[in-house]
């Protein structure tokens, strides 16, 4: 190769070697700066080169905070304010910033992308210009804000003022006012630069527009306005407020409104002094929310009773119902009302229990009147009545009677009555007779129960039968056992309706059956058992005597039977069994003679004695008579006699032969003794 050939090679290759080795170093750099702000890229004089995305927001947020919090210092005549960009909703795009930061030196292709990469060695930082957004209308109403402190000698629009109940004219005048538009478009300036300075507020002379005789027709308006009290009322709830002059000319005001060419002096009502006013007796008007009710009609039919929403005032129209009230010939009008706090328990809630249907009725009867303990009774059986009267139990709930009662307790308003203790009745030192004769409630119960269907949960009937409930299909009570329980199977809520009177109590059940239909059958009586002997205390008996009171029945077993025939043609069959106790025989003794396992046993109780016949016995032999069964001897004045064989015996005692007395009584005696000589 010849010397020229080789050199012009080597001259061709260098060029394209440099451009080579240029190209490499742009796609290493490019390639390390994947994803960040390329070059030296500013935002207000700070630098975003070589941040990546989340950096470079975290920069341009801090760009826009200081800015909207960098002061306008405003002087409007003697005045100074100073005005904060954040108090006009200042922003600056965030997005558009970051986009444009980021295209920065990767437009078009390799080549182009490497010229500007190359271009930009040793060049200053490149700022990226915004111009920021804020809310104008805010900044006039701030201008508003500050033109009655900052203005001395402001016009006068012309309109009334009220001292006391007196209405007078306040007329025209022209003044100086600020000019807002060209004041802001001063402060918009600022707004939108990065160098915040102050600006001198612009300020206009200002003629009035209103003319005397439009003042003087005003006041006239006025003064009818506030004439006579006024009354705002409300017919379903029925309320009604009256708003006095003394109120309604505090509230009443004026301002300028039409245009130019025609303008007007509208009057209106303040919202203040009718608020105040009507505070103190607001919880006359308001109401608050009335649940909806389920109630059962005297003729047993659900009746639902519509539920309210809460009734308030709505103070923001209230202006303008005193308004309309004091131009009206009555000078009344509605009271605005607004609806409040929803209530828990709406009509649609009501509805939606489906209780449509009377399911049954259930009575049991028992006698009016008598001693203490059978009122007692009867107070009982109304008490627990009124507890579960209007019970709602919902579809697949189950009740508990006395979950839903609690315990029953004097404090509560129960008294003490008879109740099976043992194998009888027993009244009324046990804790079982407070609430006695609530069973007589839950066989009622349980019965209404029963007839509607619905699921037994628990029940448990009487040791001992009473004629005046159905064999089996009755229920006991006690707390916390025993219990009737159910469970609502149907698909509608339950109401449970009761009512008691002095001869009777009634469980009426409400609901809706769809179609099923109840039978219920009891069996003949089987398994007879004989009654066991039963002792009761009766103190005026004496020891040894028995006397029988109560000859007794019969134990038995009894088994009921209940099938439900649902609309669709399926059965439920429900079978229950029971076997009562026999009633004891019960004989009368006296309380000394109770056996130790008696539930009325009293160790503390000892059997009288009889007081013997102490008459011809010595005074020995009377003491040790006495002593033997108890009793205690004493001397009295002594039985003056004539035959001297009947000194020193008895001839009279206190306590006549045979008497029952206690253990311990004292018993005198007179001993026979010679008339003196």
């Amino acid at each position: 190769m010849s010397p020229s050939l080789r050199i012009a090679i080597i001259a061709a290759a260098i060029p394209t070697a440099l451009l080579l080795w240029v190209s490499a170093v742009f796609a290493m750099d490019r390639a390390s700066n994947d994803g960040e702000v390329l070059g030296r890229v500013t935002v207000a004089g700070v630098d975003l080169g070589g941040l990546d995305e989340q950096a470079a927001i975290a920069v341009i947020d801090r760009v826009e905070a200081r800015l909207a919090s960098d002061p306008i210092r405003v002087v409007i005549q003697d005045s100074t304010f100073t005005l904060i960009p954040s108090e006009l909703s200042y922003d600056i795009d965030t997005a558009a910033i970051l986009d444009e930061a980021l295209a920065r030196g990767r437009d078009g292709g390799f080549m182009s992308e490497m010229g500007w990469w190359l271009g930009h060695f040793g060049e200053g930082s490149k700022d990226i210009s915004f111009e920021p957004t804020f809310d104008r209308q805010a900044l006039i109403l701030i201008l508003k804000s500050w033109e009655p402190q900052a203005i001395n000698n402001p016009p006068t629009d012309g309109g009334i003022s009220v001292t006391g109940t007196e209405v007078t004219a306040i007329y025209p005048q022209p003044g100086t006012g600020l000019d807002y538009e060209a004041t802001a478009d001063l402060i918009e300036a600022q707004v939108l630069s990065q160098d915040r300075g102050t600006v001198s507020g612009v300020t206009e002379f200002r003629v009035p527009i209103v003319t005397k005789e439009l003042v003087d027709l005003t006041v006239e308006r006025a003064e009818e306005l506030v004439a006579r009290p006024i009354t705002l009322g409300r017919i379903l709830p029925e309320a009604s407020v009256t708003f006095p002059v003394s109120v309604l000319a505090v509230a009443l005001s004026s301002r300028q409104v039409g245009t130019a060419l025609e303008p007007e002096i509208e009057l209106f009502f303040q919202l203040g002094p009718l608020a105040r006013y009507l505070n103190p007796i607001r919880q006359e008007v308001e109401t608050d929310p009335i649940d909806a009710q389920v109630v059962i009609r005297p003729d047993d039919i659900p009746l639902i009773l519509p539920g309210y929403n809460a009734l308030l005032i709505d103070d923001g129209k209230l202006p303008d119902a005193v308004y309309r009230a004091a131009t009206s010939v009555t000078r009344t009008a509605p009271l605005p009302i607004r609806e409040g706090r929803e209530a828990d328990f709406s009509t649609e809630d009501a509805k939606a229990l489906g209780i449509r249907d009377l399911l049954y009725s259930a009575e049991t009867y028992y006698s009016c009147c008598g001693d203490t303990k059978n009122l007692n009774r009867i107070i009982n059986i109304k008490r627990i009545a009124a507890e579960v009267d209007g019970a709602i139990i919902l579809p697949g709930e189950t009740f508990s009677l006395n979950d839903h009662v609690g315990k029953r307790t004097l404090d509560d308003g129960y008294r003490k009555a008879g109740a099976i203790i043992g194998p009888v009745v027993y009244c009324c030192d046990h804790p079982a007779n407070i609430g006695g004769g609530v069973s007589q409630f839950a066989t009622t119960l349980w019965n209404a129960v029963y007839w509607s269907g619905l699921e037994d949960v628990f029940h448990k009937p009487h040791t001992l039968s009473f004629s005046r409930y159905p064999v089996v299909r009755e229920a006991t009570l006690g707390f916390p056992d025993p219990d009737v329980r159910f469970k609502n199977s149907t698909n509608h809520a339950i109401y449970i309706k009761t009512e008691a009177t002095d001869t009777r109590i009634t469980v009426t059940m409400f609901g809706d059956l769809e179609g099923a239909e109840i039978e219920g059958a009891i069996s003949s009586k089987f398994n007879f058992t004989d009654p066991e002997e039963y002792l009761k205390p009766n103190q005026d008996l004496n020891p040894g005597d028995k006397e029988l009171t109560d000859e007794g029945t019969p134990g038995f077993s009894a088994t009921d039977t209940r099938t439900i025939t649902f609309a669709d043609g399926t059965q439920e069959v429900d079978v229950w069994s029971w076997t009562y106790v026999p009633h004891s025989i019960i004989y009368e003794v006296h309380p000394c003679e109770l056996p130790e396992d008696h539930i009325q046993y009293d160790a503390s109780i000892e059997c009288p004695v009889q007081v013997p016949s102490l008459g011809t016995l010595f005074q020995a032999a009377a003491t040790t008579a006495l002593n033997n069964v108890g009793l205690v001897i004493a001397i009295g004045d002594p039985f003056i006699v004539s035959d001297p064989a009947q000194v020193g015996t008895v001839r009279a005692q206190s306590t006549p032969p045979g008497t029952w007395v206690d253990r311990g009584t004292t018993v005198t005696v007179r001993l026979g003794l010679l008339p003196p000589p």
